[in-house]
């Protein structure tokens, strides 16, 4: 019965969202399956498989995760939105409205989800750490919080994997570098076991920072490497916002190596970049680069 019932709401979610987009049955089915199946599942007579649902979720315009989270409860729903708008802000590096904006909402979320409480809270530390440039007390919080769900040396949940990099930004900010780089090194060996990846933002963000360790601690050997690789993965998954640092931290390496030709083609790539998707209210970007470059005079 419990089982029906779960097949019954996942047609009614289904029936109402193509409804909603005025979609005829005919088009939803349209190179997935047959216009009998979707009738089906929409009166909860079938599940679709996991692949069929990929499918009927995309042409939907959203993901499976979101109809999982409508079955569960709209206040599930109201979560999966906060990490949506809090992962734009973190890819924009926008950390000042990410404590205001789970500052403002946490309280009447009422988040059961330990893996929802775990990626909010530690957002909400490492956001905090940074605006008050208090980088010790971020570390041991964002270590406390990844304990509440992470078994040592098992292959991190994307969520997981950010907290770890959390871990290796901070120590970064906090100026030790050595071991920043020594820690992304030892958690880089993860990412290509993590299998789903709720925002694309944090494997290049990831190498934003390993690749600014190894600048910084002077381990220049595999830094083309990490680079192309993640200019690479932003190019795929539209992250140009993360795209415009790889951009200039590719320059920097250039300017560590003496190639200055070419360490001006890719300084003009990141500014040329910047100026086509820059806000208004971004002054992030132009922080990172007088930064990076004050460390080179």
């Amino acid at each position: 019965m419990q089982e029906q019932n779960y097949y019954l709401k996942i047609g009614q979610i289904i029936k109402e969202l193509r409804e909603k987009q005025n979609m005829t049955k005919t088009q939803l089915a349209d190179g997935i399956c047959s216009i009998s199946y979707i009738t089906r599942i929409e009166k909860g007579e079938r599940c679709p498989t996991s692949v069929i649902l990929r499918q009927i979720t995309n042409k939907l315009g959203i993901s499976p995760e979101h109809l999982f989270r409508a079955i569960e409860s709209s206040t599930s729903l109201h979560v999966k939105e906060l990490l949506d708008q809090i992962f734009l802000y973190i890819e924009r590096h926008d950390f000042k409205n990410i404590y205001e904006l789970i500052k403002s909402k946490k309280e009447e979320l009422h988040v059961t989800s330990i893996h929802d409480l775990q990626i909010i809270k530690g957002l909400e530390c490492f956001s905090y750490s940074i605006l008050n440039q208090n980088y010790q007390w971020g570390i041991n919080e964002v270590k406390n919080i990844l304990k509440l769900t992470y078994a040592n040396k098992s292959t991190p949940t994307d969520m997981e994997f950010a907290l770890m990099s959390m871990h290796g930004v901070l120590l970064l900010f906090s100026n030790q570098k050595k071991e920043a780089y020594n820690y992304l090194i030892s958690i880089k060996k993860y990412i290509h076991n993590i299998n789903l990846l709720h925002t694309r933002f944090i494997l290049p963000r990831f190498y934003v920072y390993l690749i600014s360790a190894s600048l910084d601690t002077c381990n220049l050997k595999d830094c083309f490497e990490y680079l192309d690789y993640a200019i690479n993965y932003c190019k795929d998954y539209n992250t140009h916002y993360t795209l415009r640092e790889l951009y200039f931290l590719k320059s920097e390496l250039y300017y560590r190596l003496k190639k200055e030709k070419k360490f001006k083609l890719w300084y003009g790539k990141a500014l040329r970049l910047h100026e086509l998707i820059k806000r208004s209210d971004d002054e992030y970007f132009n922080t990172f680069i007088q930064n990076r470059l004050n460390q080179l005079k």
